[in-house]
């Protein structure tokens, strides 16, 4: 990756490389404008620079030879084929990102989320081993373009599998304990098929674990509250369909109007009486879980938009409803603001 970047602020930074490597793709015939320049802060921004140098790479040849520039591990065989293998993982690693991020996910979606890609690396390790690189598009050309030039050339494949094997154990090892609160994850959608005896309550402070149990018997017990879980899986189901249509049409601006999946979750469990209360505290708490950062991450962009140079005052009271405004779904009533506050009257 460090080459990859060298050579792409090479290109990229000075202003007449840039032109005139533009040029040169436009003079080829290339579908692309230019290439990107690599940015530590931005979440899918490795993938998408492996990726559009890939499509490059003959065009980058031509120009750096053109300047002068020597980087022999541009015709290497082994640097190359640790190179188009790691466009093809950042590309899978870009997906799952691109999952855990929105509005309104639960720590039960995303755990799953991470889960399904585990088995993915697990198939994407047999893959290797086996040398189909059915998963691996961009290594999958690159062999097949080396073999057609010499059908003799052997590619040593394990390297990329202990690559892949690896990353396996890291996700295993970092997402261990969300296995093991399993249960307690989907307690959230499936209160019916709670095991009370294996659901772990220890990082929910202040729960009364015998209340707790008594409450969940009851609720099995209770069909005309069993339905309301029925119907909320329901709508959970018509949703992803929803979301799952409108990502296959790019229609990313109408999937931020749907509603967010953990407001159907907490409403299903604000409708319950009171007498389920230690399992509506329980299902709070695991409803803001936080599975990711990107909460946090859109906090600092909205503060960072907020204080500009472009405000002449700026206390605490005001940045606290800023923030509220921007990071909430809240709507001020302003008729009801208005009936509060003291008019002026003319004299």
């Amino acid at each position: 990756m460090s080459l990859v970047i060298r050579v792409v602020n090479f290109i990229v930074a000075r202003a007449l490389n840039d032109r005139q490597f533009k040029a040169l793709l436009d003079e080829v015939g290339n579908n692309y404008p230019g290439l990107l320049l690599h940015s530590n802060v931005r979440w899918l921004s490795r993938g998408k620079v492996l990726s559009r140098f890939a499509a490059c790479l003959s065009e980058i040849r031509t120009f750096l030879d053109m300047k002068g520039v020597k980087h022999p591990e541009l015709a290497n065989t082994e640097w190359l084929l640790q190179f188009h293998y790691l466009v093809d993982i950042t590309g899978h690693l870009n997906q799952l990102n691109v999952k855990m991020q929105g509005i309104g996910n639960t720590v039960l979606s995303l755990q799953q989320a991470v889960f399904a890609f585990e088995s993915k690396l697990e198939l994407f390790l047999r893959d290797i081993e086996t040398g189909r690189l059915l998963h691996f598009e961009s290594l999958r050309q690159f062999r097949d373009a080396c073999l057609a030039s010499d059908p003799t050339q052997h590619f040593d494949l394990q390297q990329l599998a202990g690559f892949t094997s690896n990353l396996l154990q890291s996700f295993k090892g970092r997402f261990r304990e969300f296995r093991e609160r399993t249960g307690l994850f989907k307690f959230i959608t499936h209160p019916h098929e709670c095991a009370v005896d294996k659901v772990d309550l220890t990082c929910i402070p202040g729960v009364s674990i015998g209340d707790f149990e008594l409450e969940v018997a009851d609720l099995k017990a209770s069909d005309m509250w069993m339905s309301k879980f029925k119907s909320l899986n329901a709508e959970l189901e018509r949703l992803a369909r929803q979301r799952a249509e409108l990502a296959r049409e790019h229609k990313w601006t109408e999937m931020k109007n749907l509603q967010p999946e953990d407001q159907l979750i907490l409403k299903a469990w604000n409708e319950l009486p009171v007498t389920y209360h230690t399992m509506q505290r329980v299902s709070i708490a695991v409803l803001t879980m936080f599975g990711s950062t990107y909460a946090c991450e859109q906090s600092f962009s909205h503060l960072r938009n907020i204080k500009t140079n472009l405000r002449s005052r700026l206390t605490d009271g005001s940045l606290n409803a800023c923030m509220k405004l921007n990071l909430t779904t809240y709507e001020p009533d302003h008729k009801a603001i208005s009936k509060t506050m003291q008019h002026q009257k003319s004299h």
